[in-house]
């Protein structure tokens, strides 16, 4: 019985490090597939006559200052677009990135800058009390929504809303690259988010219709934001970028992705922090894609060459084949960042790709340890509806402060419309 049960594990073993390795390799080739198709030369939006584009309103919630925070927002100031307006909000009066803002007002006259002020919370995700506080602010019917740590070309808002000239697309969203702004743990994030995220985008289009957005960006309608209740149907999810495309797209509307790829500007700092990031992104994709996280595992072909080299005793047909696995990875991997999603990945932070790879496959076995995840200083419980509890500070969701009996709003323009 011992000897049936020895050969019966010796082979599920070899079998099971054959699927993932052969499952990683058509990942890897149907990636490099998507983005050669993705970014064919053909695939730009025509350009529109200055008359035919719509007004838009930019809406940018803050919180403390990221690293570079005056560079990323001045960028959203310099867009080659005939008539928009940004719109920052803050919760707290005595926040610092207040004085970015008014920075920017001062040196961009020609842009309406407006600022909103508002502490009115309306649920464990502060960002989305956030911007409902700033909605109201909204000049324009088209909107786009950025996260703080977002850089821009300055044709960014050309691009993001010609989509929506289309009736049938309610939202448009982008992938995007990291800069890494120095030390190993931002240079761990940052390869990830340039060697992973955006192939597994991409070959997500390939096999099924997109029905999410990514909080980079993401740009709509007035219309369709009221379609689907606003931002305060949000107000207690993880992902709310994630569950605003979902609904989006429960309407009949088509989500587009479009061919910019914008910055996002990392500074990680600690090896705790990152692993803090990295398990709320691994928890985040668990809950709105169960069945796609658990599968997952089947695409890192990383682990499964490397147990395979480890189970094998380092044979040669093993180590060979562990090469042809890990050169696959690192070559497609610093092909499709550089030619297409245009990041910057040098050969030496490529060959730390693998030992980034197992990092990941590490978080993957961590995601379901556990169901907590730290944000913006906060630990919060995810429930298995989406939703989150906050779980900091001795204050549980329920236990939020009541709602002021009046919100600060202040609003500042340096130019009319």
């Amino acid at each position: 019985m011992m000897m049936q049960t020895y050969l019966t594990l010796g082979h599920v073993f070899p079998l099971l490090f054959g699927i993932g390795i052969l499952a990683s390799l058509v990942f890897y080739l149907v990636g490099y597939y998507a983005a050669c198709n993705f970014f064919r030369p053909d695939q730009g939006i025509p350009p529109h006559n200055d008359a035919d584009l719509p007004g838009v309103t930019v809406l940018k919630p803050l919180k403390d200052l990221d690293v570079d925070l005056y560079d990323n927002l001045s960028t959203f100031c310099r867009q080659d677009y005939p008539e928009f307006q940004i719109v920052f909000g803050v919760a707290d009066p005595s926040d610092p990135a207040i004085r970015v803002v008014r920075r920017l007002q001062t040196e961009y006259p020609e842009t309406r800058i407006d600022l909103v002020i508002n502490p009115r919370v309306y649920g464990t995700n502060y960002k989305v009390s956030n911007l409902h506080n700033m909605y109201p602010a909204a000049q324009y019917d088209h909107l786009v929504i950025a996260d703080s740590d977002i850089r821009v070309p300055t044709d960014y808002l050309r691009r993001i809303i010609a989509p929506l000239s289309d009736p049938q697309v309610g939202c448009v969203t982008c992938l995007y690259r990291a800069v890494n702004t120095g030390g190993l743990p931002t240079l761990v994030e940052s390869l990830f988010i340039n060697t992973d995220f955006a192939p597994m985008v991409l070959v997500a289009r390939v096999i099924e219709k997109p029905r999410y957005a990514f909080g980079a960006t993401m740009a709509l309608r007035r219309s369709t934001l009221d379609e689907i209740g606003g931002f305060l149907p949000l107000a207690n999810y993880l992902a709310d970028d994630y569950y605003l495309g979902h609904r989006i797209a429960a309407r009949g509307y088509r989500l587009a992705l479009s061919d910019l790829v914008v910055d996002t500007v990392l500074a990680v700092g600690t090896w705790q922090r990152l692993v803090d990031h990295q398990l709320r992104w691994a928890r985040t994709y668990r809950n709105c894609r169960p069945g796609g996280y658990f599968t997952s595992i089947l695409t890192h072909g990383t682990l499964w060459a490397t147990l395979n080299l480890l189970y094998q005793h380092g044979s040669a047909p093993a180590a060979v084949l562990s090469v042809v696995v890990y050169g696959t990875r690192i070559v497609l991997a610093k092909h499709i960042a550089e030619r297409y999603i245009k990041a910057s990945v040098t050969w030496s932070e490529a060959l730390l790709i693998p030992a980034k790879d197992l990092f990941v496959s590490a978080v993957w076995v961590l995601c379901f340890l556990g169901d907590t995840v730290r944000w913006s200083g906060h630990d919060f419980r995810v429930l298995k509806n989406g939703q989150m509890a906050r779980v900091s500070d001795a204050m549980a969701a329920d236990d939020l402060p009541p709602y002021p009996a009046t919100a600060v709003e202040e609003r500042d323009s340096h130019a009319s419309l």
